[in-house]
């Protein structure tokens, strides 16, 4: 979570706790045993909860095709791909809040930053190290475990009583009670220090300029203090121990190096790689782009009244385990008994022996040949579902599978 200590009357990540503990308030300890021993489901299914509350609270999210949503959704995604955690449906919102410079994260994958933060940074570099940073807090699943660790030492079996519908006690001095304890406490020093320290790293293999986190942490120094927010922000690195971790990380890691083999380092996103429009053969414009597993990133472009998710034929191959044989401008990939051939600049294929018309050619883009991944799916025997929650496709072959998630949709 990311503070400005100019602003006292924040809201801070014990509100959110708040409101994910009074949320859950009523449910069954079977159905959802809190964030206590949490499964992923329930952690996703709380998020969505506090996302709500947090609407009503905190401010309205500005809607998906306002340009600041677009931009962040578009970066933030891009950290989002680069998480273990690929069952999260992260998602990235702006809310309207002009007084307000945060940003934070919601159990199970919201990301939110405030419009007084969007009209902060300089940069995307800096928005970057911002959503990489609270990206990094639900990757590593601090939220979860500062909660469990509130229960083990100081959250009483009365008060879980009175948080899961028991009778025992006051439900309101329950709340109150577990308020209090995330508040003194909050996200630990090293827990806060790993985000920063994922967050740089991940913007560096993104292309970014690592330096922005410098310059937006400079930002968020604007004073200290023993009171009010100071007082909560007391067990967090400040912002100029944490300028000082970040630059030894920028150095002993080389992370410029880092950002200069992946395009940068870079203040823009537009002119990272996996932002560059589409080779000149494509007429439709690209949509959004997205890593996939093998580096190179998935597409998705404007066909009509439709919109063609496109990934690379030999990434692909490789992931799900197939063979890939290329003859001139014939490509064909063959596992078990299934198989598919394509030819670069034509919309004809064969499909398990079938022809079929492809609704986008095969194509060239940024030197590899692709393809829309349905049909790529269907050629070695797999499955794609469109997730419209998470905005992406969930591919399985085999006992294999993976999402892959696109911004900008």
């Amino acid at each position: 979570m990311l503070h400005s200590t100019k602003f006292k009357k924040i809201f801070p990540l014990f509100c959110l706790w708040f409101l994910t503990l009074a949320m859950l308030a009523g449910t069954s300890v079977a159905a959802h045993a809190a964030l206590f021993g949490v499964s992923e489901q329930e952690e996703i299914d709380a998020g969505q909860k506090v996302a709500q509350q947090a609407y009503k609270e905190y401010g309205q999210p500005l809607p998906k095709n306002n340009p600041m949503s677009r931009r962040v959704q578009s970066i933030g995604m891009r950290f989002a791909n680069l998480s273990d955690r690929k069952n999260i449906p992260y998602s990235y919102q702006v809310l309207k809040n002009d007084k307000v410079l945060n940003a934070f994260a919601a159990p199970g994958g919201p990301v939110f930053v405030t419009t007084k933060l969007m009209d902060t940074v300089s940069n995307d570099a800096e928005l970057a190290y911002v959503l990489g940073h609270e990206t990094a807090h639900i990757d590593q699943k601090h939220i979860v475990k500062a909660v469990e660790k509130q229960q083990k030492v100081s959250i009483g079996v009365g008060v879980l009583g009175a948080i899961f519908g028991s009778n025992d006690s006051n439900l309101f001095g329950a709340f109150s009670n577990v308020a209090f304890t995330v508040w003194s406490q909050g996200y630990s020093r090293d827990q806060e220090s790993e985000a920063d320290e994922y967050g740089v790293r991940w913007m560096s293999q993104l292309g970014f300029d690592p330096n922005a986190a410098l310059t937006m942490l400079k930002k968020l120094d604007t004073g200290t203090g023993n009171s009010g927010l100071d007082k909560y922000l007391a067990s967090h690195p400040d912002p100029k121990a944490r300028e000082k971790a970040v630059q030894k990380e920028i150095a002993e890691e080389k992370l410029e190096n880092v950002a200069r083999q992946h395009g940068g380092p870079s203040l823009n996103a537009h002119s990272l790689p996996a932002f560059k429009g589409v080779n000149k053969d494509f007429s439709n414009d690209i949509y959004s782009a997205s890593p996939t597993t093998g580096g190179e990133p998935i597409i998705a472009v404007q066909s009509g009244n439709y919109k063609v998710v496109l990934a690379a034929v030999r990434s692909f191959a490789d992931w799900a385990g197939a063979k890939l044989q290329v003859n001139g401008k014939v490509t064909t990939i063959t596992r078990g008994n299934n198989s598919i051939q394509l030819r670069e600049g034509s919309r004809s294929a064969v499909i398990n022996g079938r022809n079929k018309t492809l609704s986008v050619p095969a194509q060239i883009h940024q030197q590899s040949l692709y393809a829309p991944v349905g049909d790529l799916v269907d050629g070695v025997g797999g499955q794609v579902v469109w997730d419209e929650q998470r905005h992406g496709v969930q591919v399985t072959v085999g006992n294999k599978s993976t999402f892959w998630a696109l911004s900008n949709w």
